[in-house]
């Protein structure tokens, strides 16, 4: 009898720890073999939807180019057109008229290519930084401003501001802002252009604020998109431009609107600092020597 129950007795089991640790590595194997596949699925996706969301950019930018260079073209061909009457070239006052409608759409066309060419050299776009007197390039716009009979101009808080600029590049960003402003109030009776200048924490600040129509929520995070515009006409180019100029020199651009109250466009430049310039290029002058 003990003879047969040890012949009948069950073989040992595997061990089901390792059983277990294969399980575990098979299926954590199939978990990261599904995710890399989801990933890269997203991956591939997302680079579709770059690639479509660029192509429609492209094309969003082409349609407006053309649309903003063939109106001004209409003009010039209509009245090229117009002066082969003779009825026309005979009225001097009338060949005048046609004629300046030709010079006014020709420059509006030089005028769109340059934005064009300005905006498409940013990347190659050269700084020659110099101490730059804020206040004083503020100042001289709101002088200009103020040859306006309509428009109140108020520049009584310009604080001195040094910063280390292009004087031209920069020029170029606040007389855009202020020509921006002006528009912006162009249908209005009571225009009212505000211009300051502050220091504070080592950062130089330039507002420039209107009492214009405003901008709704829903475009201030546009505006200073490429080929996009609040007004009817225009590249849409200017705010990319400044906000690149800005940037370039190590500053913001930013925009504060009220819809029905006005626009305050601010930059923000970090503040020329005369005595940290001359020890670091005394620090350099040592590390050479």
């Amino acid at each position: 009898m003990m003879v047969l129950l040890a012949q009948t007795a069950p073989l040992p089991c595997p061990d089901t720890r390792i059983m277990f640790g294969v399980s575990v590595v098979v299926v954590v194997s199939v978990v990261v073999f599904t995710a890399a596949v989801i990933v890269t699925l997203l991956r591939r996706s997302d680079r579709r939807r770059a690639e479509e969301e660029k192509v429609a950019a492209i094309g969003t930018a082409t349609a407006r180019i053309l649309h903003q260079i063939k109106n001004p073209l209409q003009t010039v061909v209509l009245n090229a057109d117009i002066l082969q009457d003779e009825r026309i070239v005979s009225d001097a006052s009338g060949r005048r008229e046609v004629c300046a409608a030709i010079v006014s759409e020709s420059q509006r066309l030089v005028s769109m290519l340059d934005e064009l060419s300005v905006y498409a050299s940013g990347a190659r776009r050269t700084l020659n930084r110099q101490p730059v007197f804020l206040h004083e390039i503020v100042g001289e716009l709101a002088r200009q401003q103020e040859r306006d009979p309509g428009m109140r101009v108020d520049a009584g808080a310009l604080g001195e501001a040094v910063v280390l600029a292009d004087p031209y590049y920069l020029r170029q960003v606040f007389e855009n802002l202020v020509r921006n402003a002006c528009e912006a109030m162009r249908d209005q009776d009571d225009r009212g252009l505000t211009l300051r200048v502050e220091s504070a924490g080592g950062s130089a600040e330039v507002r420039v604020t209107d009492n214009g129509p405003g901008i709704e929520a829903e475009k201030l995070d546009q505006i200073f998109q490429p080929f996009v515009s609040t007004k009817g006409k225009g590249m849409g180019l200017g705010l990319a431009i400044c906000r690149e100029i800005v940037e370039g020199h190590g500053g913001r651009l930013e925009v504060e609107s009220t819809p029905g109250v006005g626009s305050t466009f601010i930059v923000r430049l970090p503040l020329y600092d005369a005595s940290a310039l001359e020890a670091g290029a005394g620090r350099a002058t040592e590390a050479w020597a």
